[in-house]
C-alpha cells in the first residue's frame, strides 16, 4: 500500500469516525428532546382533562362526560379514551382508534410500539379515588419528524464525508508527490544505475532528504565507473590467469616430460654409484617441480568450480596403506617412525573419491615428513555412522618442529606457508593446504590443526563418505579378479613388433623419450616434426596407430587430426592419441571433438604409453581381445569416435565374451558376477532415466560411460554400444540426440538383462 494511499485512507477513517459520533449524537439528542415534549404535552393534557371531568363523574353526568371527551378528542392528538368507576367499569371510551391494544406500561416513547403513548392518572377529589382516565397520545407526528431529521443528519454527514476523501485525496497528492518523485530516482537507480537525480523543490526536511540523495546518486555514481572499471580489470586479469595456467601448463610439462623419461631410461643403464645419486636427485627435484604445477592447476579448477568430486566403491584400507608405502622410504632416510593406526570401526569398503583422500593425506604426510627431523609421524583413522552415511575422523600427528601461534590464523590461504622469510629451508607451493580445506569441505568435512611450536604439530580432518552395500561390494570383488586375471595376461603378450606407430612430436628430447621408450618395448616408430609433416607420412604410409602433440608450428595437432580424418575410411577409423602437455579443464573436450580418439597427459610414464597402446591395438587384431579392455590410465575405455548406430547384428549376449571371463577367471564365479551385474545395471538404467528427465547430463554422461564399461565386461553388446552412444553424444554436447537415445535404453536394458539372465541359468563349465 502507497504512502498517498495510506494517507488518503487515514484522514477518511478519523473523519469518519468523527462523523458518526456527531450523527449519532445528533439523533439521540433528537429523539429524546421529541420524547421529553410528548411526555410533557401527555401529562399536562391528562392532568387538564381528569380535573375537567371530575365534577361531571362526581354528579354522575356522564353525557358530559361523554361530551368532555369528544371535545378534548378534537382539540388533541388524541388516539383513544377510556374513563372507568373505581370499580374498574367502563364509563365512556372514544377515539379512531379504540381498536388498538393498549399499552398502559409504556411509560417512555421507545415503548409505544403500537404507535400510541398510553398514560393513565386516577381521577382524585378530596382524597377520594372517583376512578381513572386513560388516554393514548399518537406518535405518528413525533415519528415523522424524527425520520426527517434522520435523513437530512445522514445527507449532510454524506456529503461531508465525501467531501472530507476528495480534500484528503488532494492532501495526500500534496504531501506526496516529491515522495513519488523520490521513490521514481530511487527505481531508476536500481535500474539503470546510480547518476539519476530528483526536483524537488520542497524546504524543510523533505527538500534536505532530496538534496541528500542527489549527493548520493551522484557519488554512487563515480563509484560505479570506478567499480566498472576494476570490474573489467580484474575480468581481464583472470582471463589473463587463465591463459597463463594454460601457456605454463603446457610449456612446463612439455620439457618435464623429456627430463623425467629421460632420467628414467638413464636410470637403466649402467651407472656408478655417484651418478645415480645424481639422476635421483634430477628426478626426485622434477617429480617435485610437477607436483606444484599439479597443486596451481587443481587450485585453479576449483576457482573457476570445474573441479568435481567421483563417487566410487573403495578399499580404504588399501588407500590408506598406499599413503604408508609412498612415504616409507622418505621416513627411513631421515630414519622417522612412520606408522598408521587404523580402529576396528573403519570398514573396509566405503563410496567416495579415494584419488582425493589420498591427495589429502599425501599432503598432510608429507608435509609432516617435511618439518619431522627427529622422532615419529602417525596416521591415526576412525570412523562411526552418522545419518546413514560413514564420518570418517583422520588425524596426521607429528613430533616436527611445530607452528607458531600467529601463523595457525592463515596456514590454510593460498600460496601461504609457515616459514615464508628468505631463508625458508623448505620448498612447495603453499597450496597444499589450501587444497586439502577445499577438498575436504567438497567432501561435507572441516578440517583443523593443533600445535605447540617446538614440540609437534596435528592436522585432523574428518570427511563424510557414504556406506558400500554388499552387493557392491562383491561385485568390486569379482572385477579385480577378472582385471588381475588380464593383467597377467597383458604382461604376457604386451609386444608388437609389427605394429607401425606415427609419433607426432616438435619437441626434440621428447622425441627422444618416447622413441628409447617404444624400442625398448619392441616398437620401430616414425617421427613427424609438426602436422604438415604428419599429413604427408599418413598418406605414403598405413599406420596403426598415431600419437599426436598438440601445439607445433606449421600446423596444430587439432587441425592435422581433422585432415587426416578426412583421407579415408580407414584413417576415420584409426586411433589418434593426442600425446601432450595441456591439462586444464576442458583440454580433453576439445581434442575428442577434434576427431582424436583418446587423451594421454605429459609427462607420462612407460607403463600409461605401453598400456595405452596395448589397449588400442588390440582393436586393430595386432592381439587377443581378451584382456586389455580397460585402461585406468586412459581418459576413456573405447574410441572416442562416434559409434556406429546399432542395428540387429549387434549381439544382446555375446558369448565369445562370457567364455573368455571363464577362460580368464573361473566358471564358479560367472553366476554371482552376473546376479550382481544385473542389479547393479537396473539401478543404473533407473539412474540414467532420471538423469535424462532432469536434464542432468553431467550424471548422464557419467552414468553411460560406467554402464557401457560394465555391459561389455558382461557380454551385452547392443546395451554397452547403445550407452556408449549416449556418452559421446554428451562429450560432444550434442544433448538433443542424447536424450533421444536415451529413450530407448530401458527397453533395451530389459532385452539384455534378460538374455543374460536365461543364459546364466543355463549354467557354466571351465
Amino acid at each position: 500500500m502507497t504512502f498517498r494511499l495510506k494517507t488518503i485512507i487515514g484522514i477518511s477513517i478519523i473523519q469518519c469516525i468523527m462523523l458518526l459520533i456527531l450523527v449519532f449524537s445528533s439523533v439521540k439528542f433528537i429523539s429524546d428532546s421529541n420524547e421529553q415534549r410528548l411526555i410533557a404535552r401527555a401529562n399536562a393534557s391528562v392532568h387538564m382533562f381528569s380535573n375537567a371531568i371530575k365534577d361531571s363523574i362526581l354528579n354522575n353526568q356522564y353525557d358530559k362526560v361523554a361530551s368532555l371527551m369528544d371535545d378534548f378528542i378534537t382539540l388533541e392528538k388524541i388516539c383513544y379514551i377510556r374513563i372507568f368507576r373505581e370499580d374498574g367499569s367502563l364509563i365512556v371510551e372514544g377515539g379512531p382508534k379504540l381498536h388498538e391494544v393498549a399499552n398502559p406500561d409504556s411509560s417512555i416513547l421507545h415503548n409505544a410500539s403500537d404507535g400510541t403513548y398510553d398514560v393513565i392518572l386516577p381521577i382524585i377529589t378530596n382524597d377520594k379515588t372517583l376512578g381513572k382516565v386513560e388516554i393514548g397520545f399518537g406518535t405518528h407526528g413525533e415519528n415523522t419528524f424524527l425520520s426527517q431529521a434522520k435523513s437530512w443528519i445522514y445527507a449532510i454527514a454524506s456529503i461531508e464525508l465525501i467531501f472530507v476523501i476528495g480534500l484528503s485525496f488532494l492532501l495526500g497528492n500534496a504531501l506526496t508527490r516529491n515522495l513519488h518523485k523520490l521513490k521514481k530516482a530511487v527505481n531508476t537507480v536500481a535500474s539503470q544505475g546510480p547518476g539519476a537525480q530528483v526536483d524537488i523543490s520542497s524546504i524543510g526536511d523533505l527538500g534536505d532528504v532530496a538534496q541528500a540523495f542527489n549527493n548520493m546518486s551522484l557519488k554512487l555514481e563515480q563509484n560505479y565507473q570506478d567499480l566498472q572499471q576494476a570490474r573489467n580489470e580484474a575480468e581481464a586479469a583472470n582471463k589473463s590467469k587463465s591463459r597463463f595456467l594454460a601457456s605454463m601448463s603446457h610449456e612446463i610439462r612439455t620439457p618435464m616430460n623429456a627430463v623425467l623419461g629421460l632420467l628414467a631410461i638413464l636410470k637403466d643403464t649402467t651407472l656408478k654409484p655417484n651418478q645415480k645419486e645424481l639422476v635421483n636427485t634430477a628426478t626426485d627435484s622434477s617429480e617435485l617441480l610437477l607436483s606444484i604445477i599439479n597443486d596451481i592447476l587443481d587450485f585453479s579448477r576449483m576457482e573457476a568450480n570445474t573441479f568435481y568430486l567421483e563417487n566410487h566403491i573403495f578399499n580404504i584400507h588399501k588407500s590408506l596403506n598406499s599413503v604408508l608405502k609412498t612415504f616409507h622410504p622418505q621416513a627411513q632416510n631421515k630414519q622417522l617412525e612412520l606408522s598408521l593406526f587404523i580402529a576396528d570401526n573403519v570398514p573396509t569398503y566405503v563410496q567416495g573419491d579415494a584419488h582425493r583422500l589420498r591427495q589429502i593425506l599425501l599432503n598432510l604426510v608429507g608435509n609432516s615428513l617435511k618439518f619431522t627431523d627427529d622422532g615419529q609421524v602417525q596416521i591415526l583413522v576412525n570412523a562411526e555412522e552418522h545419518e546413514g552415511r560413514i564420518q570418517l575422523h583422520c588425524s596426521v600427528q607429528d613430533s616436527g618442529i611445530g607452528i607458531q601461534q600467529e601463523q595457525l590464523e592463515y596456514l590454510f590461504d593460498e600460496f601461504t606457508m609457515a616459514d615464508n622469510s628468505f631463508s625458508r629451508t623448505h620448498e612447495g607451493s603453499g597450496l597444499g593446504l589450501a587444497i586439502c580445506q577445499r577438498l575436504v569441505h567438497m567432501m561435507d568435512g572441516t578440517i583443523t590443526v593443533n600445535s605447540q611450536y617446538g614440540l609437534g604439530s596435528e592436522f585432523s580432518f574428518n570427511i563424510q563418505l557414504d556406506k558400500a552395500t554388499t552387493k557392491e561390494i562383491n561385485y568390486l570383488l569379482s572385477k579385480e579378479k577378472i582385471e588381475q586375471q588380464k593383467d597377467i595376461e597383458q604382461q604376457k603378450n604386451c609386444v608388437f613388433s609389427d605394429a607401425n606407430i606415427l609419433v607426432v612430436e616438435d619437441n626434440h628430447a621428447n622425441q627422444i623419450v618416447i622413441k628409447n621408450t617404444l624400442n625398448y618395448a619392441g616398437y620401430s616408430i616414425d617421427i613427424a616434426q609438426n602436422g604438415k609433416e604428419a599429413i604427408t607420412k599418413a598418406i605414403n604410409t598405413q599406420y596403426d596407430l598415431i600419437f599426436m602433440d598438440i601445439s607445433m608450428p606449421e600446423m596444430d595437432g587439432m587441425t592435422a587430426t581433422k585432415k587426416i580424418r578426412s583421407l579415408s575410411d580407414t584413417h576415420q577409423n584409426m586411433p589418434i592419441i593426442a600425446l601432450t602437455a595441456h591439462a586444464l579443464s576442458g583440454d580433453k573436450e576439445r581434442f575428442i571433438e577434434a576427431g582424436m580418439t583418446d587423451y594421454l597427459s605429459k609427462p607420462f610414464n612407460r607403463s600409461d604409453l605401453l598400456e595405452c597402446l596395448a589397449k588400442y591395438l588390440f582393436k586393430q587384431g595386432k592381439q587377443d581381445p581378451s584382456f586389455c579392455q580397460e585402461c585406468d590410465l586412459c581418459e576413456f575405455n573405447e574410441s572416442t569416435e562416434e559409434p556406429k548406430s546399432m542395428d540387429n547384428e549387434l549381439l544382446l549376449v555375446d558369448e565369445q565374451i562370457i567364455q573368455q571371463i571363464i577362460a580368464d577367471t573361473d566358471a564358479s564365479v560367472m553366476p554371482e558376477l552376473i546376479r550382481f551385474y544385473i542389479i547393479e545395471s537396473k539401478e543404473r538404467v533407473e539412474t540414467i532415466s532420471n538423469a535424462a528427465k532432469n536434464k542432468d547430463l553431467y550424471a548422464l554422461e557419467f552414468e553411460a560411460h560406467t554402464l557401457g564399461s560394465s555391459a561389455l565386461t558382461l557380454g551385452n553388446v547392443a546395451l554397452s554400444t547403445l550407452a556408449r552412444e549416449i556418452e559421446i553424444h554428451c562429450i560432444n554436447q550434442q544433448f538433443d540426440d542424447a536424450l533421444e537415445k536415451t529413450a530407448h535404453l530401458p527397453d533395451l536394458a530389459t532385452l539384455s538383462l534378460d538374455a543374460l539372465e536365461k543364459r546364466n541359468k543355463q549354467g557354466f563349465s571351465k
